[in-house]
């Protein structure tokens, strides 16, 4: 009898260290890349300005990956006096209606694209780390050079969604007409 209650305890132990590790590893996915990305996020969200001034600004997330739990650690953040809601949604959710701010992360071009000609002229800051984001119509990309995160500002898409960029962070991106 003592063997099966060993046999017993060591099948789940082993079944408990294989449910840790795998939770570790989910951890351990999250990036000093993504914790960066999050961190900027939320800085620019303090340098832009909307036409029209809620209590809420609202952060949607589009895509899945590791950097969602780490936007998810600025919900009820403030920025300039308003407090940050942060939520997933899907592209075929009103976006313009629901979202201030949209994040896209790990979506295919082709998504990307429907969700920029379905928030084109409206009032959402487009923010992606998807390559050329800002080339093809998104209002800020962000972009990885080595070790460094930088990012770059469509003047048109940004103008196109009547937001204006404080001209200290405009100074700092790359510009892209």
């Amino acid at each position: 009898m003592p063997i099966i209650i060993t046999r017993t305890y060591a099948i789940l132990a082993i079944a408990f260290l294989c449910c840790l590790n795998a939770a570790q590893l989910e951890a351990s996915e999250v990036t000093k890349a993504d914790k960066v990305k999050a961190a900027i996020v939320y800085k620019l969200s303090k340098f832009v300005t909307w036409p029209e001034k809620k209590q809420t600004l609202a952060l949607c997330i589009i895509g899945s990956g590791a950097i969602n739990s780490e936007l998810l650690k600025i919900n009820h953040k403030f920025s300039m006096g308003r407090r940050i809601s942060v939520t997933h949604k899907t592209s075929s959710a009103p976006l313009e209606k629901l979202c201030d701010i949209v994040y896209i992360h790990n979506s295919q071009p082709n998504a990307i694209s429907k969700i920029l000609q379905k928030l084109k002229n409206k009032s959402v800051l487009t923010i992606s780390d998807s390559e050329n984001f800002a080339y093809q119509g998104g209002v800020i990309g962000l972009i990885r050079t080595g070790s460094r995160i930088q990012f770059a500002i469509s003047q048109s898409a940004t103008r196109n969604a009547s937001l204006s960029i404080n001209s200290q962070l405009m100074g700092l991106a790359k510009v892209v007409k």
